[in-house]
């Protein structure tokens, strides 16, 4: 994996569990690390970006109802 080399410190029950999250994952252990690094990225953009859109009323239940009329609007029944 390419990159800057960096140094981190752990205590050992942090390295043990992070040598074997790795292992199970086939990755040695900086490639795991930095998978992890941007899967919290990405859940935090998108915490964020979902917290954005529910603060503009953007909810769930209210997209499913849009989405709901959309439909119903294209395929009108009967």
């Amino acid at each position: 994996m390419p990159g800057r080399k960096t140094s981190v410190s752990f205590n050992d029950e942090t390295l043990e569990i992070l040598a074997r999250r790795a292992q199970e994952d086939g990755l040695d252990r900086s490639a795991y690390l930095a998978g992890l690094v941007h899967r919290d990225d990405l859940r935090r953009r998108i915490a964020a970006d979902s917290a954005t859109l529910n603060a503009a009323g953007y909810t769930p239940d209210r997209a499913t109802v849009v989405t709901a009329d959309l439909i119903a609007q294209r395929h009108p029944a009967g």
